[in-house]
């Protein structure tokens, strides 16, 4: 093998081995965000109004560095993607059969659920007042499933991707990454064979949709999904609310 070669082939490696390390300094400073939120908020913090308030750094931060990330590292755009009739059925079905999973669940073990304990921990939210719950539904429902998708699955799963190099592993660690924090917030409201139940049905989510996005690199086929599946969550909290 002559310099020349040796140069080349020295060149392309240590180029790909900056992708893969730059891609995990984005892994990280991104995905343990949404957990460390929910720690301080409801165990590390010492007012509501602190929790309140790293609550937004929070969001802002995986939202952020998300997009500055992909808009002038990557030099690409968010995925919002046009998709063709196969990605919009998929996304339906998906979103439909998750929808009836998540409802089949809840006639099967909610008069398990202790809702006083889950008033008490809502309360400080405000979420117990109807127009701010109404507010939050439509919120959660529409953006906050939005944005997940986005950093959860663009974001995450293509830097998993890049580390990685195989659809199946990002899909599984997408998906795990996806559970780790609403694993540690339903364990507020919980016992733990409930969060088990529940933080499963979370990580089959976060497959199908990793497994979406990977077919269709479209945001909306992803977010129409976790959309529908989100209707039955609110309306479930609705019954056990109001």
């Amino acid at each position: 093998m002559n310099a020349a070669l040796r140069l080349i082939l020295h060149s392309l490696f240590a180029s790909a081995m900056e992708k893969v390390t730059r891609a995990i300094f984005a892994l990280i400073l991104v995905s343990v965000m949404p957990t460390i939120s929910i720690i301080f908020t409801y165990s590390w913090s010492e007012s509501e109004l602190q929790g309140q308030i790293f609550f937004i750094f929070a969001k802002l931060w995986y939202i952020l560095i998300p997009v500055y990330w992909i808009y002038r590292i990557e030099k690409s755009r968010l995925m919002l993607g046009e998709t063709n009739s196969n990605g919009r059925t998929e996304s339906l079905i998906s979103g439909i059969i998750i929808f009836v999973v998540i409802g089949v669940i809840f006639l099967m073990f909610g008069d398990t659920i202790d809702v006083e304990l889950m008033k008490q921990e809502i309360g400080p939210t405000g979420l117990l007042n109807f127009p701010l719950f109404i507010a939050g539904m439509v919120y959660w429902i529409t953006i906050n499933s939005l944005v997940e998708e986005f950093v959860f699955r663009q974001f995450i799963g293509d830097r998993l991707l890049e580390i990685t190099g195989r659809e199946s592993i990002t899909v599984f660690l997408s998906a795990a990454i996806f559970t780790c924090h609403h694993t540690v917030l339903l364990s507020l409201y919980f016992e733990p064979w409930q969060n088990v139940i529940a933080s499963l049905g979370v990580f089959i989510a976060g497959v199908t949709w990793s497994i979406l996005w990977l077919r269709h690199r479209s945001l909306f086929v992803c977010w129409l999904s976790h959309a529908i599946a989100d209707l039955a969550v609110f309306g479930i909290a609705y019954l056990i609310l109001f």
